[in-house]
């Protein structure tokens, strides 16, 4: 084993060798340091077949990669990974824990709060304020916006289309693959703009969604994880929102301050339009609560 590599391996930073080291990467290598890169938080629960999975590697790979670095395993590397973490959450000020690793009668209300303030800071990373702004203009030009997702990422969609409907906007929502839903794409095309969500390993649907979208001239702004998504690989263009991965039911505020975000700068730029409309709403002879 390379000496140097193994002294950094003892008392170096892992992100750091991950980024020095990426451009000389094999492929496979370099998906697997982008994940970890993106998902350090996991590293108490993620095993190499868990790793191999979500870069599409192999666990032989994983291990090869992790002896590459100057570990002497897999374990040695996660260990690593989820001490730097834990230290630069720290330094940070928010002292964020991963949620497997707390007592039982820790106080579970501050945890997740702590948690979420660090989703929150990672998405903000993530993302070009160049590439946001684009997607806003495709939106606000779009004669019809698509929003489409299953599962947990349907909360996402139904967020995105209430307020945008309260606007005004076109929107069409897709949450399954029913046949009521797909005869909603029916006009999908060159006018028209696909938002895509979905994390990990994302519903076939969706994805088949935004290569005809693709195919029919659409533009398609996926919502995903990271690089490595699924989703991510295939839209034209990309917001990312960092994932907790640690909990059985996984924080989605990255992905909710997303969409709040371009809900929020769509009404920004035609503030006057918008607020118009909603007026228009109140002076309709309805029974409403909200109104």
């Amino acid at each position: 084993m390379d000496a140097r590599r193994q002294q950094r391996a003892t008392n170096g930073s892992l992100l750091r060798a991950l980024n020095d080291d990426f451009e000389n990467f094999s492929k496979a290598r370099k998906a697997i340091a982008r994940y970890l890169i993106d998902h350090l938080a996991e590293a108490p629960v993620l095993t190499a077949q868990d790793l191999a999975r979500h870069t599409g590697t192999t666990s032989s790979t994983v291990v090869r990669f992790a002896q590459h670095l100057g570990f002497s395993g897999f374990p040695q590397m996660m260990k690593a990974a989820w001490e730097e973490h834990r230290l630069a959450s720290v330094s940070a000020g928010g002292g964020v824990e991963g949620q497997l690793v707390f007592p039982v009668d820790d106080d579970f209300s501050g945890r997740s709060v702590r948690v979420d303030v660090s989703i929150l800071e990672e998405t903000m990373k993530k993302n070009q304020a160049d590439e946001f702004l684009q997607i806003v203009e495709l939106l606000e030009s779009a004669q019809t916006i698509y929003i489409a997702g299953m599962f947990e990422a349907a909360m996402i969609v139904r967020y995105l289309r209430y307020y945008l409907g309260i606007m005004g906007l076109p929107v069409v929502t897709v949450t399954d693959n029913s046949e009521e839903q797909v005869a909603r794409l029916n006009v999908l095309g060159e006018d028209t703009v696909l938002i895509a969500v979905g994390f990990r390993t994302a519903h076939q649907f969706v994805l088949r969604l935004i290569k005809t979208a693709r195919e029919r001239g659409a533009v398609s702004v996926g919502i995903s994880e990271n690089t490595l998504a699924e989703i991510s690989k295939i839209a034209d263009k990309n917001l990312y929102c960092q994932l907790d991965s640690t909990s059985f039911a996984p924080s989605l505020v990255g992905a909710f301050s997303l969409a709040n975000a371009i809900i929020s700068a769509l009404y920004a730029r035609n503030k006057r339009g918008y607020d118009a409309h909603i007026s228009r709403l109140h002076g309709l002879p309805l029974s409403s609560d909200w109104l």
